[in-house]
């Protein structure tokens, strides 16, 4: 049986270490911490991806949407358009160095 560390679970699943540590916190996603290290059992990991698949696909074909997820999402993106930016500008740019002609240039190489 194949095991995974954090990185490569996280790999499979195609999303962030961060979000992997999210779901096995949760309890969502089956693994054990051995020390400092996450332990993932390939078929607990292929088992939840196919729950995730099952439900989300249940949920499209029933014309079911989340409608907490489509409120957070209007409100991040309406969040993005009334904050300030609060980057501090950039120096300016430098101007670009001069060139020599290439006319110049022939003549010095004949």
């Amino acid at each position: 049986m194949k095991t995974y560390d954090l990185l490569e679970c996280a790999d499979l699943l195609k999303v962030d270490r961060n979000t992997v540590l999210k779901i096995a916190g949760t309890g969502e996603l089956a693994g054990a911490k051995i020390g400092r290290a996450w332990v993932f059992l390939e078929d607990d990991v292929l088992a939840f991806l196919r729950k995730k698949v099952q439900e989300q696909s249940n949920a499209r074909l029933q014309g079911a949407h989340e409608p907490e997820t489509d409120e957070k999402l209007a409100k991040a993106v309406a969040r993005q358009f009334t904050t300030p930016d609060r980057r501090r500008p950039g120096r300016p740019a430098r101007p670009l160095p001069a060139l020599p002609d290439s006319d110049r240039q022939s003549i010095h190489h004949q």
